[in-house]
């Protein structure tokens, strides 16, 4: 096994001009393109930007260094079952569009989990650099963090949108860079998964329906599709996207080509563990004690393969700083839009102009900035940062997901239905995840065998490889076997507990009468998948609510508002006089959209 190198001058000029042009866009954006301080330019880029760049953003948002570093590492302690995700990142990504999107370009809503997701993307590329170069992990946690505060509080959406793009483009050419070398180097398709077969990571037809089995076709494609349908649908960092495109067709389209490339990375990501499996099959670094974390294992292999090509390591590094960068800069301009909306106006009834706004949102990004360092620290005792990021979001995004879909769905829950819903959704789920942290080490270990067989180093081959296999003894405790469920399916179980107990609680409290329901915060499931179903229960599902006169009262003052706009245009033109123009969205003015 060759001598893992460091990275090379011109490894780390290709991470200082990745920070930097980040940085110069930043100020691009800040100070020159930037018409004037206001919130609506600083959250929401004034809703002017186009197709692709949007697309772009969304894609990488949540595509972060966890799922660079995590899904490679899944697949080579796991199996191959993860990489289902592919098609469940394209499943959500579809549905957000066509149905929660359109909903959503007129809501917006976040957490405080966001912090900690958060910390944990800005811990994944400086574990990997830490790794790789030696340099002190804190510093990396630094250096990444306060660039990424910087640009995004300087620069507003505009910025983030526009580095998003920068970091697609690096993310895929690195991950590219891996996949090329590593199939050289281990002498082409064939023979890496007939060597990932051999050692039992090829695998595509676990089919079980025990949910305690961590990865099965189930487990990922409904689990999965409902935890990424969390982020697209219900997410604020993703909403302000839907809000910052001109339209919400422009928005459904950008979901579409965000399917697409989120798709191909997740299969890239999936087979990069295959390829690292197969270089490292009978030499297990983990296993051997080269790294300390199982999360360490791609960049370990990026400078083991790629180490004596210069500029290559700099190249994946920089891979997995954009992912890092664009992950925490959306979330940074999410949660400063939550807190001068939400909390400073709302709660605290502070009334500001809009320039004051923009200029408080910025402030509050440095705030948040400095505090998702110091989480870091919190997220370094955590075990795997992809499982631990899934769970956190099944625990916590699916209850806030089941909180709308039942408000969606099912317009005769009241409020003390939602309320105690998520209550207990949230109360099970913190107890399902805490209850499985807290008895890990009594829990079946279901990683899959390693080797450190053909390592010249290796000692103690025995006794390594007997603590990788699978146990046998389980004890049979009923809230072991909770515990054991697999984190896929947290956010089914948040969402499904949120419903039924928050339509009991409703109809045993009073429901609804549909006068007293708005059917503009209703999403019709007769629209939505009724064309498959008998009449009569399409009527059923309407709950009493005319939604036909509704969407033609809809599509009345749709009429009048662009009929107005053009007499208000003419009028304009023909007097000479220049005012500041509407926000169209879908065609109908609005420059009340985004306040609201």
């Amino acid at each position: 096994m060759a001598v893992i190198r460091t990275l090379s001058v011109v490894d780390y000029v290709l991470l200082v001009l990745l920070l930097l042009s980040s940085a110069a866009i930043g100020i691009l954006f800040g100070f020159f393109k930037s018409k004037k301080n206001s919130a609506k330019e600083f959250l929401l880029a004034n809703g002017s930007m186009g197709l692709f760049p949007t697309a772009l953003s969304i894609m990488v948002s949540f595509l972060s260094a966890i799922t660079l570093l995590g899904t490679p590492s899944e697949i080579y302690m796991h199996g191959t079952m993860y990489g289902y995700q592919t098609i469940s990142w394209i499943i959500a990504s579809i549905v957000a569009a066509l149905v929660f999107m359109p909903k959503f370009r007129e809501m917006g809503f976040t957490s405080v989990y966001e912090l900690i997701y958060m910390a944990i993307v800005l811990y994944g590329p400086a574990l990997a650099l830490s790794q790789t170069t030696g340099l002190n992990i804190w510093i990396a946690v630094v250096s990444i963090g306060s660039i990424c505060t910087f640009y995004s509080s300087v620069g507003g959406m505009k910025a983030v949108i526009w580095t998003d793009v920068l970091q697609s483009v690096v993310i895929l050419v690195g991950l590219l860079a891996v996949v090329i070398q590593g199939l050289i180097t281990l002498g082409g398709f064939k023979r890496v998964w007939f060597i990932a077969s051999q050692g039992g990571r090829i695998e595509f037809d676990n089919i079980s329906f025990d949910p305690r089995t961590r990865h099965t076709i189930w487990s990922v494609l409904i689990g999965g599709s409902m935890n990424t349908l969390a982020t697209y649908g219900f997410n604020q960092a993703q909403i302000q996207r839907y809000m910052s495109i001109r339209s919400t067709s422009a928005a459904k389209n950008a979901l579409f080509i965000n399917a697409v490339g989120s798709g191909l990375l997740i299969a890239l990501s999936s087979f990069i563990g295959v390829i690292i499996y197969a270089y490292y099959a009978d030499c297990d670094p983990y296993t051997d004690k080269k790294i300390k974390d199982i999360d360490q294992i791609l960049p370990y292999f990026v400078m083991d393969v790629l180490g004596d090509k210069k500029g290559l390591p700099g190249i994946f590094l920089a891979c997995i700083f954009s992912g890092s960068l664009s992950t925490i800069s959306s979330g940074l301009n999410s949660l400063a839009a939550v807190i001068v909306e939400d909390v400073y106006k709302r709660l605290l009834g502070r009334h500001m102009t809009d320039q004051r706004q923009g200029f408080i949102s910025k402030i509050i990004s440095v705030i948040l900035g400095i505090v998702i360092m110091l989480l870091t620290y919190v997220v370094s005792y955590f075990d795997s940062i992809l499982n631990a990021t899934l769970s956190i979001f099944g625990v916590l995004e699916g209850p806030i997901m089941g909180i709308f879909v039942l408000g969606f769905f099912f317009p005769r829950v009241n409020r003390r239905g939602g309320l105690i819903g998520f209550a207990i959704s949230l109360a099970f789920l913190l107890w399902i995840f805490l209850g499985a942290q807290i008895t890990k080490k009594q829990m079946k270990n279901v990683s899959l065998s390693l080797s450190i067989d053909n390592c010249s180093d290796a000692i103690n081959n025995t006794l390594t490889n007997w603590t990788t296999t699978i146990f046998t003894s389980l004890k049979r405790d009923p809230l072991i076997d909770l515990y054991s469920v697999s984190y896929m399916w947290y956010t089914p179980i948040a969402v499904g507990t949120v419903i039924i107990v928050g339509n009991i609680v409703s109809y045993l409290t009073h429901p609804l009468s549909p006068h007293e329901i708005d059917p503009k915060l209703i999403i019709s499931v007769r629209n939505v998948c009724c064309c498959c179903l008998p009449k009569q229960w399409c009527q059923w599902l309407q709950f009493g609510i005319d939604y036909e006169a509704y969407h033609k009262e809809q599509n009345e003052n749709s009429d009048t508002h662009r009929n107005d706009h053009v007499n208000s245009s003419h009028e304009i033109l023909q007097s000479n006089k220049i005012v500041p123009a509407p926000i169209i969205i879908d065609g109908v003015a609005n420059d009340k959209q985004f306040a609201n």
